[in-house]
Protein backbone atom coordinates (compact mmCIF):
# COMPACT_ATOMS: atom_id res chain seq x y z
CA UNK A 1 0.00 0.00 0.00
CA UNK A 2 0.94 3.64 -0.44
CA UNK A 3 -0.09 5.96 2.39
CA UNK A 4 -0.56 9.73 2.09
CA UNK A 5 -1.16 11.87 5.15
CA UNK A 6 -0.94 15.59 4.62
CA UNK A 7 -2.61 18.88 3.86
CA UNK A 8 -4.29 20.15 0.71
CA UNK A 9 -5.39 23.66 -0.21
CA UNK A 10 -9.15 23.79 -0.77
CA UNK A 11 -10.56 26.66 -2.80
CA UNK A 12 -14.12 25.91 -1.72
CA UNK A 13 -13.22 25.85 1.97
CA UNK A 14 -10.90 28.81 1.59
CA UNK A 15 -8.25 27.14 3.72
CA UNK A 16 -5.86 24.22 4.03
CA UNK A 17 -7.37 20.98 5.31
CA UNK A 18 -6.10 17.54 6.33
CA UNK A 19 -6.46 14.54 4.04
CA UNK A 20 -5.45 10.90 4.47
CA UNK A 21 -5.30 8.53 1.50
CA UNK A 22 -4.57 4.80 1.18
CA UNK A 23 -3.72 3.48 -2.30
CA UNK A 24 -2.89 0.04 -3.67
CA UNK A 25 0.87 0.36 -4.14
CA UNK A 26 1.01 -1.01 -7.68
CA UNK A 27 -2.18 0.61 -8.96
CA UNK A 28 -0.28 2.88 -11.37
CA UNK A 29 0.85 -0.21 -13.29
CA UNK A 30 -2.75 -1.37 -13.70
CA UNK A 31 -4.76 -1.11 -16.85
CA UNK A 32 -6.21 2.46 -16.80
CA UNK A 33 -9.58 0.92 -17.56
CA UNK A 34 -9.33 -1.18 -14.38
CA UNK A 35 -8.33 1.31 -11.70
CA UNK A 36 -9.13 0.32 -8.10
CA UNK A 37 -12.50 1.19 -6.67
CA UNK A 38 -12.64 4.19 -4.35
CA UNK A 39 -14.24 4.54 -0.91
CA UNK A 40 -14.68 7.99 0.61
CA UNK A 41 -14.56 7.23 4.33
CA UNK A 42 -16.05 9.89 6.62
CA UNK A 43 -15.09 10.46 10.25
CA UNK A 44 -17.30 10.78 13.31
CA UNK A 45 -18.25 13.87 15.37
CA UNK A 46 -15.11 15.09 17.09
CA UNK A 47 -12.91 12.92 14.86
CA UNK A 48 -10.43 13.75 12.14
CA UNK A 49 -8.93 12.52 8.87
CA UNK A 50 -6.82 9.91 10.65
CA UNK A 51 -9.60 8.43 12.80
CA UNK A 52 -10.34 5.38 10.64
CA UNK A 53 -6.65 4.47 10.32
CA UNK A 54 -6.00 4.93 14.04
CA UNK A 55 -8.95 2.93 15.36
CA UNK A 56 -9.68 0.27 12.72
CA UNK A 57 -7.90 -2.08 10.33
CA UNK A 58 -9.02 -0.25 7.16
CA UNK A 59 -5.49 -0.25 5.72
CA UNK A 60 -5.37 -4.03 5.87
CA UNK A 61 -8.90 -4.40 4.50
CA UNK A 62 -8.19 -2.00 1.62
CA UNK A 63 -4.98 -3.82 0.74
CA UNK A 64 -6.72 -7.20 0.67
CA UNK A 65 -9.46 -5.96 -1.66
CA UNK A 66 -7.41 -3.54 -3.81
CA UNK A 67 -9.47 -0.55 -2.72
CA UNK A 68 -8.42 3.11 -2.53
CA UNK A 69 -9.51 5.03 0.58
CA UNK A 70 -10.02 8.79 0.71
CA UNK A 71 -10.40 10.14 4.27
CA UNK A 72 -11.10 13.90 4.50
CA UNK A 73 -11.52 16.14 7.53
CA UNK A 74 -14.61 18.31 8.11
CA UNK A 75 -14.37 19.31 11.78
CA UNK A 76 -17.88 19.17 13.39
CA UNK A 77 -19.75 20.41 10.31
CA UNK A 78 -21.97 17.34 9.80
CA UNK A 79 -20.77 17.45 6.19
CA UNK A 80 -23.15 20.37 5.55
CA UNK A 81 -22.55 23.66 3.72
CA UNK A 82 -22.48 25.66 6.92
CA UNK A 83 -24.50 28.86 7.31
CA UNK A 84 -21.63 30.51 9.16
CA UNK A 85 -18.64 28.49 8.04
CA UNK A 86 -17.11 26.53 5.17
CA UNK A 87 -19.10 24.69 2.50
CA UNK A 88 -18.06 21.18 3.49
CA UNK A 89 -20.71 19.37 1.44
CA UNK A 90 -19.58 20.99 -1.82
CA UNK A 91 -15.98 20.30 -0.84
CA UNK A 92 -16.65 16.58 -0.33
CA UNK A 93 -18.83 16.06 -3.39
CA UNK A 94 -17.29 18.47 -5.91
CA UNK A 95 -13.75 19.61 -5.17
CA UNK A 96 -12.33 16.60 -3.35
CA UNK A 97 -13.05 14.01 -6.09
CA UNK A 98 -11.54 16.29 -8.72
CA UNK A 99 -8.44 16.96 -6.60
CA UNK A 100 -7.92 13.28 -5.78
CA UNK A 101 -8.48 12.28 -9.38
CA UNK A 102 -5.80 14.73 -10.51
CA UNK A 103 -3.30 14.00 -7.73
CA UNK A 104 -3.67 10.23 -7.40
CA UNK A 105 -5.15 9.15 -10.73
CA UNK A 106 -8.04 7.31 -9.07
CA UNK A 107 -11.23 6.35 -10.86
CA UNK A 108 -14.07 8.86 -10.85
CA UNK A 109 -16.64 6.54 -12.42
CA UNK A 110 -19.88 6.20 -10.49
CA UNK A 111 -19.71 2.41 -10.57
CA UNK A 112 -16.29 2.54 -8.87
CA UNK A 113 -17.16 5.12 -6.21
CA UNK A 114 -18.59 4.54 -2.72
CA UNK A 115 -19.05 6.55 0.46
CA UNK A 116 -19.33 5.38 4.08
CA UNK A 117 -19.06 6.78 7.57
CA UNK A 118 -19.83 6.27 11.24
CA UNK A 119 -22.03 8.40 13.52
CA UNK A 120 -21.80 11.95 12.08
CA UNK A 121 -20.00 10.35 9.15
CA UNK A 122 -22.94 8.00 8.67
CA UNK A 123 -25.22 11.00 8.27
CA UNK A 124 -22.66 12.59 5.94
CA UNK A 125 -22.36 9.48 3.79
CA UNK A 126 -26.15 9.26 3.35
CA UNK A 127 -26.39 12.99 2.62
CA UNK A 128 -23.72 12.65 -0.08
CA UNK A 129 -25.25 9.56 -1.69
CA UNK A 130 -28.88 10.72 -1.56
CA UNK A 131 -28.05 14.25 -2.71
CA UNK A 132 -25.71 13.17 -5.51
CA UNK A 133 -26.80 9.68 -6.68
CA UNK A 134 -24.94 10.41 -9.91
CA UNK A 135 -21.62 10.21 -8.05
CA UNK A 136 -21.92 7.15 -5.78
CA UNK A 137 -23.04 3.63 -6.58
CA UNK A 138 -23.06 2.53 -2.95
CA UNK A 139 -23.25 4.00 0.52
CA UNK A 140 -22.89 2.62 4.05
CA UNK A 141 -23.94 4.10 7.37
CA UNK A 142 -22.54 2.75 10.62
CA UNK A 143 -24.52 3.89 13.68
CA UNK A 144 -25.50 6.98 11.73
CA UNK A 145 -27.17 10.08 13.13
CA UNK A 146 -29.82 9.91 10.42
CA UNK A 147 -32.36 12.27 12.00
CA UNK A 148 -31.00 15.82 11.72
CA UNK A 149 -33.87 17.08 13.89
CA UNK A 150 -32.57 14.88 16.73
CA UNK A 151 -29.06 16.23 16.11
CA UNK A 152 -30.33 19.82 16.31
CA UNK A 153 -32.16 19.12 19.57
CA UNK A 154 -29.05 17.54 21.06
CA UNK A 155 -26.92 20.52 20.04
CA UNK A 156 -29.36 22.84 21.82
CA UNK A 157 -28.79 21.17 25.19
CA UNK A 158 -25.36 22.67 25.89
CA UNK A 159 -24.28 26.30 25.30
CA UNK A 160 -20.93 25.16 23.87
CA UNK A 161 -22.73 22.96 21.33
CA UNK A 162 -25.48 25.46 20.54
CA UNK A 163 -23.08 27.92 18.92
CA UNK A 164 -21.74 25.11 16.75
CA UNK A 165 -25.27 24.11 15.76
CA UNK A 166 -26.09 27.68 14.78
CA UNK A 167 -22.91 27.86 12.72
CA UNK A 168 -24.07 24.78 10.82
CA UNK A 169 -27.82 25.42 10.48
CA UNK A 170 -28.16 29.16 11.05
CA UNK A 171 -29.25 31.26 13.99
CA UNK A 172 -32.82 29.91 13.87
CA UNK A 173 -31.61 26.30 13.61
CA UNK A 174 -33.90 25.67 10.65
CA UNK A 175 -33.74 22.25 8.96
CA UNK A 176 -33.75 22.69 5.20
CA UNK A 177 -34.88 19.83 2.91
CA UNK A 178 -31.38 19.36 1.48
CA UNK A 179 -30.15 18.45 4.97
CA UNK A 180 -33.06 16.14 5.87
CA UNK A 181 -32.27 12.51 4.97
CA UNK A 182 -35.96 11.58 5.15
CA UNK A 183 -36.80 14.17 2.48
CA UNK A 184 -33.79 13.19 0.38
CA UNK A 185 -34.71 9.51 0.58
CA UNK A 186 -38.26 10.24 -0.62
CA UNK A 187 -36.87 12.16 -3.58
CA UNK A 188 -34.34 9.51 -4.63
CA UNK A 189 -36.90 6.70 -4.23
CA UNK A 190 -38.66 8.14 -7.28
CA UNK A 191 -35.65 7.36 -9.48
CA UNK A 192 -35.32 4.07 -11.40
CA UNK A 193 -33.68 1.45 -9.20
CA UNK A 194 -30.48 1.42 -11.29
CA UNK A 195 -29.97 5.13 -10.54
CA UNK A 196 -30.35 4.77 -6.77
CA UNK A 197 -27.24 4.19 -4.64
CA UNK A 198 -27.22 0.81 -2.90
CA UNK A 199 -27.58 1.34 0.83
CA UNK A 200 -25.94 -0.67 3.63
CA UNK A 201 -26.49 -0.14 7.35
CA UNK A 202 -24.86 -1.56 10.49
CA UNK A 203 -25.72 -0.71 14.10
CA UNK A 204 -25.15 -2.14 17.56
CA UNK A 205 -28.24 -3.05 19.55
CA UNK A 206 -26.91 -1.08 22.55
CA UNK A 207 -26.13 2.01 20.45
CA UNK A 208 -27.86 5.19 21.66
CA UNK A 209 -28.72 5.97 18.01
CA UNK A 210 -30.34 2.57 17.46
CA UNK A 211 -33.90 3.93 17.47
CA UNK A 212 -32.92 6.58 14.93
CA UNK A 213 -31.87 3.82 12.60
CA UNK A 214 -35.13 1.91 13.08
CA UNK A 215 -37.09 5.08 12.29
CA UNK A 216 -35.12 5.72 9.10
CA UNK A 217 -35.38 2.10 7.92
CA UNK A 218 -39.14 2.18 8.40
CA UNK A 219 -39.18 5.28 6.21
CA UNK A 220 -37.20 3.47 3.50
CA UNK A 221 -39.56 0.50 3.75
CA UNK A 222 -42.52 2.79 3.18
CA UNK A 223 -40.76 4.17 0.10
CA UNK A 224 -39.98 0.64 -1.19
CA UNK A 225 -36.29 1.63 -1.25
CA UNK A 226 -34.35 -1.62 -0.77
CA UNK A 227 -31.35 -1.76 1.56
CA UNK A 228 -29.18 -4.18 3.53
CA UNK A 229 -29.18 -3.96 7.32
CA UNK A 230 -27.28 -5.89 9.97
CA UNK A 231 -27.32 -5.42 13.72
CA UNK A 232 -25.64 -7.17 16.60
CA UNK A 233 -24.39 -6.68 20.14
CA UNK A 234 -22.42 -3.48 20.47
CA UNK A 235 -22.44 0.21 21.26
CA UNK A 236 -21.52 3.47 19.62
CA UNK A 237 -17.82 2.76 19.39
CA UNK A 238 -14.90 1.48 17.31
CA UNK A 239 -15.23 -2.03 18.71
CA UNK A 240 -18.42 -2.31 16.68
CA UNK A 241 -17.36 -0.16 13.71
CA UNK A 242 -14.12 -2.03 12.97
CA UNK A 243 -15.69 -5.39 12.00
CA UNK A 244 -18.58 -3.53 10.38
CA UNK A 245 -16.37 -1.48 8.05
CA UNK A 246 -14.56 -4.68 7.07
CA UNK A 247 -17.90 -6.09 5.88
CA UNK A 248 -18.65 -2.85 4.05
CA UNK A 249 -15.33 -2.95 2.21
CA UNK A 250 -15.81 -6.61 1.32
CA UNK A 251 -19.23 -5.85 -0.16
CA UNK A 252 -18.10 -2.81 -2.15
CA UNK A 253 -14.92 -4.42 -3.45
CA UNK A 254 -16.72 -7.61 -4.47
CA UNK A 255 -19.57 -5.62 -6.07
CA UNK A 256 -22.13 -7.64 -4.12
CA UNK A 257 -25.49 -6.12 -3.36
CA UNK A 258 -26.66 -8.31 -0.45
CA UNK A 259 -30.08 -6.89 -1.27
Amino acid sequence: MAIFSGVIDSKILGMETSLNVVLPQDYKSCDPAKLPKVLYLLHEYGGQASSWQRWTGVERYAKKYNLALIMPEVQRSFYIDMKMGPSYFRYITEELPALCGAMFGISQKREDTFVAGASMGGYGALKCALSRPDLYSGCAGLSGAYDIHFVRDELCKKPEDLSGGQAILGKELEIEPENDLFALGAKIALLPEAQRPKLFFYCGTEDYLYEQGVKFFEHLDALSYGYFYEEGPGGHDWDFWDPAIKKVIESFAADTTLL
